[in-house]
């Protein structure tokens, strides 16, 4: 029973000397997260803004009239024409 209490408390020393070098804000490994951690903030913010432009733009172009291709005057002038002269090759 004595070599499991000597086991448990060494292996609590562990965990705390474990939790105490990651948390260090000295160390290379958290001055390297941290500035990751920047970048990507940074990231995430040029990409909202990305995303919010692209959804105005969305909206803009679903907002606006859209104007027909072709009217309907040069739809009829197109149409007279084809059949005036499809007749004429005919001779």
């Amino acid at each position: 029973m004595e070599k499991m209490e000597g086991r448990n408390t060494k292996v609590t020393k562990r965990q705390s000397r474990v939790t105490d070098k990651q948390t260090s804000p000295d160390s290379p490994n958290s001055i390297r997260d941290q500035e990751s951690v920047a970048v990507l903030k940074k990231e995430i913010r040029r990409l909202e803004a990305e995303n919010k432009n692209l959804r105005e733009h969305i909206a803009v172009l679903s907002a606006s009239p859209r104007q027909p291709v072709q009217s309907s005057g040069d739809s009829v002038r197109e149409q007279h024409n084809f059949f005036k002269y499809s007749n004429a090759r005919r001779y």
